[in-house]
């Protein structure tokens, strides 16, 4: 009777420290530290306002981080840079962020380089007129 009451002790302190979404505190107290303090860029795609950050900046920011660094109470999470690569691909796992790619439209492109041709072909004459 009491290894069943201590079983459910144990569950509860278990789903204590997993949230709902299988994110526990620790991950999501890494997620909101790299949410504050990596430096973002503001774009739109497909008419929504984004923020996004670079890989490299974040697992820098880890780098830096109290849980690479163990100060206070926190276990070291971070030594090297793949352990950070790692922690940062099961954050987007678990949906903390996620992965997107801006499509530049193929109209823009065909006026670069319809620009390009064209200045190309101006850059010439002006030498031949010479």
């Amino acid at each position: 009777v009491l290894d069943k009451m201590a079983e459910r002790r144990k569950k509860k302190q278990r789903a204590k420290d997993v949230d709902s979404d299988g994110v526990s505190k620790e991950e999501t107290a890494v997620g909101k530290y790299l949410r504050f303090n990596v430096p973002t860029k503001k774009t739109s795609i497909m008419r929504n306002n984004v923020e996004y950050f670079t890989a490299s900046k974040a697992v820098d920011c880890l780098l830096d981080s109290k849980w690479a660094e163990g100060k206070g109470k926190t276990e070291v999470l971070f030594t090297t840079r793949d352990s950070a690569v790692n922690y940062c691909q099961r954050l987007l796992e678990k949906g903390m962020f996620y992965r997107a790619k801006k499509m530049v439209k193929k109209e823009e492109k065909k006026k670069k380089e319809e620009k390009k041709t064209e200045e190309k072909k101006e850059g010439k004459k002006e030498k031949t007129k010479e």
